[in-house]
């Protein structure tokens, strides 16, 4: 395996269960990018109908099983999407009739019963749609518990400081060397570069229908009392595709500064009560890079009328970058040799299917 995100690992993960004897290399010392700076959510109210959902739902239950051996705070939490105002409320009760809201785990509730879960949610706010599909996952222990899993099994190594700049096959196998002329090998590889497009995979990319995003998150500091639902607001049915077919022309006007950022609110709580919060996308290379502090006070902004209180500060903050396939596909796989293959391009859906990605590339292996 090549690559130590949430996908790389993923592979790993089921490569070992499925008897397999697995190699995994990294050019970190350990994983750094994407997949241990998100929201560490399993969003499966959000996908599109049809086989994303059917994915999704497969992915979910995949997640639910490894979190009861492996420790990487699994929480079956569900989430609330609120709505502000009765427009919006009005969409989400077309939400919750369309033809497969109960896979979604859709219920509409009102004010009330919002606060019968959720008593913090004290602002401004008709009700909300809730989903009991949707899940966390805690991003301080991801990747952390499971390396420690995979690192008991004895047909497992971890290979970290390997960057990988040429691959090629031949009639031993496939084979990728690092800049130092370092050679490994395996009759079966699957690289998961993550965002990185270009290098050695340049060649094997060029014309395929990928591209990068980039987005702002952050962490708050604790809340003092307890959530145990994600929140999403308003904005999140204007980018979530489960929705598009909606009357989200009804929707009130976005405000500017979520239109201009392309924003959502999506706020997970973790373990210690602080939530991580975001998030923007900026989807036109060369990105700024820059920490702009308008998406985080309009974040600010939205959590404090929905909580009626003011929002925890904004502790820490940073951007990233994700590998998104741009077409129908649910993701990016290509075969570049005989049991050699590149997979990325999940986008924003990649943590929640990742599991679900590695079934089917392991599914696909010889016997």
């Amino acid at each position: 395996m090549v690559g130590g995100g949430i996908i790389g690992t993923m592979h790993a993960l089921l490569a070992l269960e499925a008897g397999h004897e697995v190699l995994h290399i990294e050019r970190d010392p350990q994983p750094l990018s994407a997949s241990v700076r998100n929201f560490g959510l399993v969003w499966v109210s959000g996908r599109a109908a049809g086989a994303e959902l059917e994915m999704s739902l497969r992915a979910r239950q995949l997640w639910e099983e490894i979190g009861s051996r492996v420790p990487i705070g699994f929480r079956a939490q569900g989430s609330l999407t609120i709505a502000q105002d009765e427009a919006e409320f009005a969409v989400m009760r077309a939400a919750a009739q369309m033809s497969d809201a109960h896979s979604r785990g859709f219920r509409i509730l009102d004010r009330s019963q919002v606060q019968e879960l959720e008593p913090v949610l004290q602002g401004k706010f008709v009700g909300a749609l809730q989903s009991t599909q949707d899940a966390a996952i805690e991003p301080r222990l991801l990747m952390s518990g499971l390396h420690s899993h995979l690192n008991q099994n004895a047909n497992y190594t971890w290979r970290p400081n390997f960057e990988v700049v040429d691959f090629y096959h031949d009639e031993s196998g496939n084979h990728v060397t690092d800049i130092r002329g370092v050679k490994i090998s395996g009759d079966l590889m699957v690289i998961c570069p993550g965002s990185s497009h270009q290098g050695f995979l340049s060649e094997f990319l060029e014309g395929a229908p990928l591209r990068r995003v980039h987005l702002q998150m952050g962490t708050t500091a604790p809340l003092g009392a307890s959530l145990n639902h994600s929140i999403a607001d308003a904005d999140s049915l204007r980018y979530y595709p489960a929705f598009k077919d909606l009357p989200l022309d009804t929707l009130p006007p976005q405000d500017p500064v979520s239109a201009n950022y392309k924003m959502q609110l999506l706020l997970v709580p973790r373990l210690d009560h602080s939530f991580t919060i975001g998030d923007t996308h900026e989807y036109d290379e060369p990105f700024t890079h820059e920490i702009l502090e308008a998406p985080y006070d309009h974040l600010r902004s939205v959590i404090s009328s929905i909580f009626g209180a003011p929002a925890p500060a904004v502790v820490s903050r940073w951007s990233g970058n994700y590998s998104q396939i741009t077409s129908q596909d649910l993701y990016y796989r290509r075969e570049i040799a005989p049991g050699a293959l590149v997979v990325t391009g999940g986008g924003g859906r990649g943590n929640t299917i990742s599991p679900a990605i590695a079934e089917e590339t392991i599914r696909s292996w010889p016997k």
